[in-house]
This record gives C-alpha cells, structure tokens and sequence, in this order.
C-alpha cells in the first residue's frame, strides 16, 4: 500500500516535465482514511487536453493504473456548473455535495 508522503513524492517528480499544472490528492488518501484496497485519487488542475499527463501519473505508480483515478478538475468544475444551472432551471436544490465540490473541500495540493 501506498503512503501518502510517497505518493506526494511521485507527484512532485510530475513537475519535473509538466510545468502547467497543479497537482493533489483527494478521496481516502486525503481523508487519511486509506485501506489496503484504496485507490489513489489525483487531481490535476491544467489542460484536460493533455492526456499524455494522465498516463504518466498512472505509469508513475507502476500499475496497469486500476488503482490510480485522474480527476481533471476543469472537467469536474464544468459538469458540476451545468448541472448546478439545470438544477436552478427546474427549482431543483443544487447538489452541495457533487463531485467537483466534495473534492474542492477535500483536497491536499502537491
């Protein structure tokens, strides 16, 4: 199992070759709540674009990458506002609780 200081070190070597971005880590591994099944949750805060960096986090963490979620941040931020907007066009509740905002309160930038 992963530690969160190791998997904050593999993170950090990211910025070694991709200069345009913000990486952390959210769900358990944020929560310190991580068990032998965890997986690792990613967030990267850049071009969604570039999927390149996707896989090489994966890679990073010597798996076929299973384990390793990449949540891209714009993308969430986006799904989570149209969603917020469809809700306020149907005088629905928005969702407090979404991906996107349960993430932005949970995570632990590298």
């Amino acid at each position: 199992m992963n530690s969160l200081e190791n998997i904050e070190s593999l993170l950090k070597t990211v910025y070694e070759k991709y200069n345009n971005i913000r990486l952390g880590i959210a769900g358990s591994y944020a929560n310190n709540a991580q068990h032998e099944e965890s997986d690792i949750d990613i967030v990267v805060d850049g071009d969604s674009m570039q999927v390149d960096i996707m896989y090489y986090i994966k890679n990073l963490f010597h798996t076929n990458g299973d384990n390793v979620d990449v949540l891209w941040l714009d993308l969430m931020k986006q799904e989570d506002e149209e969603l917020d907007k469809l809700a306020i066009e149907n005088d629905l509740p928005i969702n407090e609780y979404s991906a996107y905002k349960t993430v932005m309160q949970e995570v632990k930038w590298v």
